[in-house]
């Protein structure tokens, strides 16, 4: 296939519009303010069960504001705060995998998946309510 048939259909699958580098860049910054609240706690021998909470609350709560906030101006504001929690979660996996090569790595709870839905979900939620100010 030849590239000009190709970017015809990448163009009608709508994949030029997206913004890629601020997908990328929305799902490291989530994580990044997501790890300066949980590993100090888990640093300072907080227990697991808060760890957990506040990385699966904050998997939501954090992806919302960043997710708003790289979508204001940007075409399919929900499409992209989508695509950064799937960044984030990406991200978040990618860490893990490589951890889980230390001899000491407990395995990854389950409950971190039912994260990586609700970092998606933040990420749509946050370019939802930039749809809403742009409408308004």
């Amino acid at each position: 296939m030849s590239s000009p048939a190709k970017r015809g259909i990448l163009r009608g699958m709508g994949a030029e519009s997206i913004r890629w580098g601020r997908v990328v860049l929305g799902g490291f910054l989530a994580e990044l303010i997501l790890g300066v609240f949980v590993i100090p706690i888990r640093v300072l021998g907080g227990p697991e069960s808060a760890v957990t909470v506040l990385a699966v609350a904050g998997s939501f709560l954090v992806f919302v504001p960043v997710a708003w906030w790289l979508c204001r101006s940007m075409a399919r504001p929900v499409l992209h705060g989508a695509l950064m929690g799937a960044a984030g979660a990406l991200i978040y996996t990618l860490i893990a995998v490589i951890g889980q090569f230390a001899p000491d790595a407990p395995p990854i709870p389950l409950i971190y998946y039912v994260a990586h839905v609700l970092k998606i979900a933040g990420g749509a939620a946050g370019g939802w309510f930039a749809l809403r100010r742009a409408v308004a």
